[in-house]
């Protein structure tokens, strides 16, 4: 990291180290341009950030009031510790560390109890044991941003275990049931009907075969998915609801050919890295993954200056075209083109409305137990799983899905013994995600660690009116998958460098000191 650069004229400033302005900035760099990308933060990640324990009490305590701060992209943040099993014991605050106590002290003032300082104590000194993701995803086994992980070489600085299991909630039962997602799934589940299995056998054969001309598909133009299962594979009830919002991970509106092509997608991503479709990143998501095109971008000549706040634009006044940046201290940097997360932008710059984007309620749930409520038959308590409420389940979601990812020690996102459970959802219902915690956890609340509730924007850069060479990326979405933010990526450097190609194969001779 550098504070007085000598070198100050770029061919791009990039502004924040999300996903998206991460990927360009190793990008950019890695075919030869000159890249300067600051974070006026003191870690990477941006919206995408993967919190510690004592990275997620300090982001809570800066959260929590959005009411005062409008730029703010989280809000209803409610952070809460189950000391069940905490011993009271005195507290010996003279050990903690200088970094440490103005947190603590915060935090002793809210909390009530001895057992809860401790536990607050206990969790901080174990904060590293935690990578609580922000924005948690899965990667497709054959999605885009795959093939350019391998072909690049970034893949090696990262770390995946495949994503076995999914569950859907079943309304009769009340539970989560496991959906068959390889053949093995398909003849070992004993849920599944034969007569099902058969059905489910045939339709994904059919779907791993996907041709647009197939006669099955005359006729079809104006078929919504749905009637298309039932029409023409007598695919109804609970086969129905996993294929469409488990496996294709589309709504009941979805067209047959948008249905067809998320479902080839994931019939052809399975068993090619283990027996599910998806890969889970080590240690998070998104933001290891930014960390990784970091690095590239830095092995390829890239500048980084973290915690550097910007003061101002400059701008020329005759053409609106963007010259550079200044920053908090006064250093003027230039660039031909600037590409920027929307949280960088200036207030006038961005929509007026009171709603600016949509909002997507959150959860993180910590246990000593993994889920109470699922196929207690098939499940793997320490495996990797996503799960999906359709529209119409218990939890009271009946505009959109609930989704959920189930993790474990086994992806480095808690200590061991513990698990972390996700939940989303972009449904306008209020307190569907925490009915659909309290439908998982059986409404008890005796293995909970801590939990956390909050709402978190997202905005589209569709519609800005910037000034001219400013490229804006926009927040990381609602959807299970990166393949929004690796398309957006990828266009975005093909209209920088139309003529270049995106992530060429690594070159092994290159110093990959960092």
């Amino acid at each position: 990291m550098e504070d007085n650069l000598e070198e100050t004229n770029f061919d791009y400033i990039v502004l924040g180290t999300g996903l998206i302005e991460s990927i360009l900035a190793g990008s950019l760099a890695r075919v030869g341009k000159k890249v300067l990308h600051l974070d006026s933060h003191q870690n990477y990640g941006g919206n995408w950030s993967v919190f510690g324990f004592r990275e997620l009490a300090q982001w809570y305590e800066t959260s929590i009031n959005y009411e005062e701060s409008y730029g703010s992209n989280f809000r209803k943040v409610e952070l809460k510790l189950y000391p069940n099993q905490q011993k009271e014991m005195d507290l010996d605050c003279s050990k903690i560390a200088d970094m440490d106590k103005d947190l603590v002290n915060i935090w002793f003032k809210q909390l009530d109890s001895v057992q809860e300082k401790n536990m607050f104590m206990d969790l901080l000194k174990a904060s590293r044991s935690y990578n609580l993701d922000s924005t948690p995803k899965l990667l497709g086994s054959r999605d885009s941003l795959v093939e350019t992980l391998i072909s690049s070489g970034v893949g090696r600085y990262l770390e995946f275990k495949s994503v076995d299991d999914i569950y859907i909630f079943d309304k009769e039962l009340k539970s989560l049931e496991k959906v068959p997602s390889s053949k093995e799934d398909v003849f070992t589940n004993k849920a599944v009907s034969l007569i099902e299995k058969r059905k489910l056998m045939k339709f994904l054969t059919f779907a791993m075969e996907y041709d647009i001309n197939h006669v099955l598909l005359e006729g079809t133009q104006a078929m919504s998915y749905i009637q298309f299962l039932q029409e023409k594979f007598k695919i109804t009830g609970k086969l129905q609801e996993a294929i469409v919002y488990a496996i294709a991970m589309v709504d009941d509106k979805a067209s047959v050919k948008t249905g067809l092509v998320s479902t080839h997608k994931f019939v052809q991503a399975m068993g090619r890295f283990g027996k599910g479709a998806y890969l889970c990143p080590l240690y998070g998501g998104g933001s290891e993954i930014a960390q990784a095109f970091c690095r590239v971008c830095a092995v390829y000549g890239g500048i980084y200056i973290l915690n550097q706040p910007l003061e101002k634009y400059m701008i020329d006044s005759e053409t609106n075209e963007i010259r550079g940046i200044v920053t908090k201290e006064g250093q003027e940097y230039k660039c031909q083109k600037l590409i920027t997360g929307i949280d960088y932008l200036n207030a006038s710059w961005l929509s007026q409305e009171k709603e600016f984007g949509t909002w997507v309620s959150r959860a993180m749930i910590v246990t000593n137990t993994p889920l109470a409520s699922t196929d207690k038959e098939n499940f793997v308590a320490d495996g990797l799983s996503y799960a999906v409420f359709p529209p119409g389940s218990d939890a009271g979601n009946s505009d959109e899905p609930i989704y959920s990812i189930h993790q474990s020690q086994e992806s480095m996102a808690c200590p061991k013994g513990q698990y972390v459970t996700y939940l989303w959802t972009t449904s306008k219902q209020d307190a569907v995600v925490k009915n659909a915690v309290d439908l998982l956890l059986q409404n008890n609340e005796q293995h909970n660690v801590f939990t956390v509730f909050y709402e978190q924007r997202v905005r589209s850069t569709k519609g800005l009116e910037l000034p001219k060479n400013i490229i804006p990326c926009s927040d990381p979405d609602q959807s299970l998958n990166f393949q929004g933010a690796s398309e957006e990526a990828f266009g975005i450097f093909k209209q920088c460098e139309p003529q270049a190609e995106f992530m060429p194969a690594s070159e092994q001779d290159q110093d990959e000191d960092y």
